[in-house]
């Protein structure tokens, strides 16, 4: 049996993910100039109470947070949520549990859509709670259930104990069974960035007379967007990963390109 082809475009982007993970590895690890946390784009957001109240960061957030998410915003509104599927090392992360779940999985189980659709609601709640107890607080809470912040502090100052390792493990196991599931359904950062993408600049667009509705797309997205179902891929979601355009069937069928 043939071995199956890597897709060019994902050699390029799992390169690019792989340096920034190793970047943020060691910074974690104290060898950078500036602490991890520095480089965590949500720490842009927990800052803004701090600095509009009294004039200062909060917690351990500065500058770079703040450039961090000014700048991420700014790409969302050229090209979506590039940042999580080409930057974001919890999202490469994910992305590769989710690779290393079919190994298990004869038939991954399918979310349906409604439910998907409501379960991503669940975001907006962590924007709004974890915004709201640290501008409260003056306390970065969302640490103790941040990813983020256990894996690469090694669960340090601001995690929860047992509270943090069970929903890491949650957050590990739900990545297994449901592609992506911290980035769809948990990300503070992602539901920030929903408005953004919803109007960024460079989409997907798919050629009615050339597609054939074969589904493929669906299939390896890893976001579970229908490009087949679309003519301009609007969805909040996509990362503009490219994953459909290398899988796709038919040659142009899928397209990146700015589209208003």
């Amino acid at each position: 049996m043939a071995r199956k082809r890597i897709p060019p475009t994902r050699v390029w982007r799992y390169g690019l993910l792989t340096v920034i993970l190793g970047l943020v590895t060691v910074s974690a690890l104290g060898f950078g100039q500036r602490s991890f946390e520095a480089w965590c784009p949500f720490g842009g957001m927990e800052s803004l109470w701090g600095l509009f109240r009294a004039g200062e960061f909060s917690c351990s957030t500065g500058p770079l947070n703040l450039s961090l998410m000014i700048g991420i915003i700014v790409l969302a509104l050229v090209a979506k949520k590039a940042f999580c599927g080409w930057a974001c090392p919890i999202g490469f992360l994910g992305e590769l549990a989710a690779r290393f779940g079919k190994i298990f999985w004869r038939k991954r189980p399918s979310i349906a859509t409604k439910a998907n659709d409501y379960a991503k609601l669940l975001r907006y709640a962590a924007l709004i709670l974890s915004l709201y107890f640290t501008y409260k607080l003056g306390e970065l809470v969302l640490r103790g259930y941040d990813p983020f912040f256990l894996i690469f502090s090694g669960f340090g100052h601001g995690s929860a104990g047992t509270v943090s390792l069970i929903v890491l493990i949650a957050i590990a196991a739900g990545a297994f069974v449901v592609p992506m599931f911290f980035c769809r359904y948990l990300c503070p950062l992602g539901a920030t960035l929903d408005p953004f993408s919803r109007v960024g600049l460079v989409k997907l667009v798919r050629n009615e007379q050339t597609c054939t509705m074969c589904g493929v797309c669906q299939k390896v997205c890893p976001q579970d967007i229908a490009p087949q179902d679309m003519r301009v891929v609007r969805a909040r979601d996509c990362t503009n990963c490219l994953e459909c355009v290398d899988a796709c069937p038919v040659k142009g069928a899928l397209e990146i390109k700015a589209v208003i």
